[in-house]
């Protein structure tokens, strides 16, 4: 009789214990923190304006400024425009340095590093 109550706390283990170490090796599930990673757009430029970043963060832009401005890749990947107040995010999933700027505002540029 133990040995029938001994599997089934181990079977009752397994069940509760195997869908949350499964959702935290691969970073979903509500297990898994979201590290983000914050760009302020001020008056005319990005800060900070060279970030370096986990590969897996969300950067999230906001514009605390009172002008439209844009979060534009310089490759093409991504392009929005951010009225006062409002917020972009982006995960960086892949490694390498991304540039960016406003492309209403050409002196505005930032860099992405993703290591």
């Amino acid at each position: 009789m133990r040995a029938l109550i001994r599997c089934v706390v181990v079977a009752l283990a397994l069940l509760v214990l195997a869908p949350a170490v499964g959702a935290h090796e691969r970073g979903g599930g509500s297990s898994a923190a979201t590290q983000v990673a914050r760009v302020r757009v001020i008056d005319f430029g990005f800060r900070p304006r060279n970030l370096m970043i986990a590969r897996g963060t969300v950067v999230r832009w906001v514009n605390r400024g009172n002008r439209t401005h844009t979060t534009t890749s310089n490759t093409s990947l991504w392009n929005h425009t951010l009225a006062p107040g409002e917020v972009f995010r982006r995960r960086f999933r892949r490694m390498g340095t991304f540039a960016y700027h406003c492309s209403i505002h050409a002196q505005m540029t930032g860099t992405i590093t993703v290591t």
